[in-house]
């Protein structure tokens, strides 16, 4: 309970040295009990009872304060270690290099060397704490029964089936990396960019994929300053995590609940679209001619090519990307081949290669790209033909977007919904609010044949599909004639508009379900909100990315420890009575029960 309240201190926020305060007030407050109790019993004895006095004064000397084991940092990781399988953060250096620094004796600046580090957490000894935990073991030995024509798991795409891994031994281990960038400090103010971190993370998709969404199972593999990308090169970051990859995929991991070692790769890598081309080694412009992980069409064809039938569409693959990655090698005045600037280390892994890797951001591609761009259209449709703007902002604002939404309601300004932008500056699931209610806002103005709301419907079509957790075989068909449908229409609607780069992406969703199955489980929403943990923390910037890992660390021990299977029942929300919704009445005369207001 102490070394809970502890690691809760740590994982809200609070300083080391705020506390160890809380600590030694904690072990002073224990140490005044004790010594309180102790003489309560004493005066309950008669005067002469020297026998008993002695032994109620040794029982009280062997009690332990719990507080003691826990009053300094090394304590309190110690006792982490021991009794929750806490796992130490490890510093690792990345070169050195000039700057300055104030000399506190003089007061002056001087040029010094510092040694720029990242933080990493061993992942193999991140697996052996998960799987030492029974009920995340139990978890982890249900198996999974496939149905065929039926895409419901990683497990059920064609990627699995024919790895050479995953195809043999079922209980491998499937890792999926995840890559982004955050700010810790202010976003609008001087320093952003300045304490601007990488983070990868990673989850294990042997699990349900309910669990999957659950922040505690997205585990924390390494942090770094985002500048140090450009200084270092990525592949230097990623040297230890691939180095413990592969001897996990040859030596594997000796796990109590098994008789044998377990093996176990990475099966996918997801990120948004920036940050997995920076990571594999392609090029972080889309204005480029080359600008698709996925094939070697060039930029100007995406407003003619929609489906990856058309005979113009060249699918990346192992070899063809190797030959590119030895080119740009070769020749250090050729920038980039095809789109690609250099070799990632994760291709050197047994069971991996960029050029298979299949996972697509549907959060980036769609809500916060292709969705609001086009409901931006819709709107200045709907603006230029049948309402002003206050009046289409006025219906967004005032519609009733049900108790369960009503956070969500975009705060949608006319400025921002006429400006020349490709946005509308809304979140993502405000985007996707909105979008899926547009029918509603707006349909009693549009004619049935109006082709600016078949496009929209067609849209909303595609997303019910690429945003389901279930998919048929067949749907993945009729997905790739609604997109080749709908991105035809657009370019008939709007000719003089150039289709997104986001829209070029989506042609390769259908093959993406078929290799991976639903691509709702790549997105990155649940991976950025674990972001949040390290934005709320008090921050230390002399070394952040240590500080923010340890704090992380002890956190996830503490939850990992008094982890149930009820945790996954119900997500964050909060109890209402009937009478404070909307539709009690209703539901009060379903169940046959009396409403009240009590």
């Amino acid at each position: 309970m102490c070394a809970t309240a502890v690691a809760q201190l740590r994982g809200s926020g609070l300083s080391s040295s705020n506390v160890k305060r809380f600590v030694s007030s904690m072990e002073e407050v224990i140490f005044e009990t004790h010594s309180q109790a102790m003489n309560v019993a004493l005066q309950c004895l008669p005067p002469g009872d020297t026998e008993n006095m002695n032994k109620i004064e040794q029982s009280f000397k062997t009690l332990e304060n719990p507080f003691t084991t826990l009053n300094s940092e090394t304590k309190i990781n110690k006792h982490l270690r021991d009794k929750w399988g806490f796992v130490e953060p490890i510093e690792k250096v990345l070169g050195t290099r000039f700057d300055s620094r104030r000399n506190k004796r003089t007061g002056t600046y001087d040029q010094v060397i510092v040694t720029d580090k990242f933080t990493y957490i061993p992942i193999l000894e991140t697996l052996k704490s998960i799987l030492n935990k029974k009920d995340l073991a139990d978890m982890f030995m249900l198996r999974y029964i496939p149905k065929e024509g039926v895409y419901a798991d990683l497990r059920d795409g064609t990627y699995f089936k024919e790895s050479p891994l995953f195809s043999t031994q079922k209980d491998a281990l499937q890792i999926q990396l995840f890559y982004d960038d955050f700010e810790t400090a202010n976003v609008l103010g001087p320093k952003k960019g300045l304490h601007k971190l990488g983070a990868i993370y990673f989850t294990l998709r042997n699990f349900n994929p309910i669990f999957n969404s659950s922040l505690i199972n997205i585990h924390l593999c390494a942090l770094f300053h985002s500048q140090d990308i450009k200084r270092y090169s990525f592949n230097l970051i990623l040297e230890p995590l691939v180095n413990d990859l592969k001897l996990l995929e040859t030596e594997g991991l000796q796990i109590p609940i098994f008789e044998h070692a377990i093996h176990g790769t990475v099966v996918q890598v997801t990120g948004d679209n920036l940050g997995l081309h920076g990571l594999f080694g392609f090029v972080e412009s889309f204005s480029a001619r080359y600008c698709c992980r996925f094939c070697l069409l060039e930029k100007h064809n995406f407003q003619t090519v929609f489906s990856e039938d058309d005979p113009e569409v060249i699918l990346r693959t192992v070899d063809g990307h190797a030959e590119h990655c030895q080119s740009v090698q070769a020749d250090p005045r050729l920038p980039h081949l095809y789109g690609v600037k250099r070799t990632c280390l994760l291709n050197s892994l047994q069971y991996f290669n960029t050029a298979k890797n299949f996972s697509v951001d549907i959060m980036h591609d769609i809500l916060e790209g292709v969705g609001q761009f086009e409901v931006k259209l819709i709107l200045k449709y709907i603006h230029g033909n049948f309402l002003c703007a206050e009046q289409v902002a006025g219906r967004i604002h005032a519609y009733d977007y049900g108790f369960n939404q009503q956070r969500n309601r975009p705060p949608l300004s006319t400025d921002k919904m006429l400006d020349g932008s490709n946005d509308l500056g809304l979140t993502a699931i405000q985007s996707w609010c909105l979008l899926r209610n547009m029918p509603l806002l707006f349909g009693d103005l549009i004619e049935p044949d109006d082709k600016h709301w078949h496009l929209l419907l067609l849209l909303l079509h595609i997303v019910s599909i690429v945003f389901s957790p279930v998919l048929s075989d067949g749907m993945t068909v009729y997905l790739k004639h609604l997109i080749t449908e709908h991105h035809q229409l657009f370019k008939q609607l709007f000719p003089e508009i150039n289709l997104l780069p986001k829209h070029h992406f989506m042609i390769h969703y259908p093959r993406s379900i078929r290799h991976i199955g639903p691509v709702l489980h790549t997105w990155c929403m649940r991976y950025e909100a674990k972001h949040n943990f390290f934005k709320q923390q008090l921050k230390s910037y002399k070394n952040i990315t240590k500080t923010l890992a340890k704090k992380h660390q002890s956190y996830m021990a503490m939850y990992h420890e008094s982890f149930g299977k009820e945790r996954l029942t119900l997500g964050p929300g909060k109890m209402v009575t009937l009478y404070e919704l909307k539709e009690g009445a209703a539901i009060a005369a379903k169940f046959g029960i009396s409403l009240s207001s009590g």
